[in-house]
Parts: structure tokens; C-alpha cells; sequence
């Protein structure tokens, strides 16, 4: 995956509530056990995470994203 795909994914990933970071967090999980924990959170390097595993992790974002617009227009629409 590319430079620019990696740091569109990071940019979303910060828009992310804690239960959806906790998902991504099963995921990357599954690949690598290469992070950190502090107080402020997990940190991984998206050097060690395949590319399967940074795109599992881009179709989960996307499933949020397309969630979160869809209870907003439910929302509108009431």
C-alpha cells in the first residue's frame, strides 16, 4: 500500500470513536503483536502491518463511515 493510502487511512482513523478504535485494534491484532500501549493509546508502525491487514482496516472505516452518514440522514429525515 502506498504512502498516501497509509496516511489517508491514519487521517480517518482519528476521526474514529474508542469502540470503533478497539475493532481496528482487534484487526491489527490478528497481524502483528509489534505495538505500543501508553496512556494515550496504541501505536503501531504501518511499516510492519501487511498490506492485508491495512486494507481490512480500510473496509472497516468505510463500514463506519457509511453508518455514521446513514443515521445522520435517518436523523434529518425525522
Amino acid at each position: 500500500m502506498n504512502r498516501v493510502r497509509k496516511e489517508r487511512l491514519k487521517e480517518t482513523l482519528e476521526k474514529l470513536d474508542p469502540e470503533e478504535h478497539a475493532q481496528v485494534f482487534g484487526i491489527i491484532n490478528r497481524y502483528t503483536s509489534d505495538y505500543t500501549r501508553t496512556q494515550a493509546g496504541v501505536f503501531v508502525s504501518s511499516d510492519v502491518l501487511p498490506d492485508q491487514c491495512l486494507q481490512e482496516m480500510e473496509t472497516l472505516v468505510a463500514y463506519f463511515l457509511d453508518q455514521r452518514k446513514r443515521m445522520d440522514a435517518e436523523r434529518q429525515r425525522k
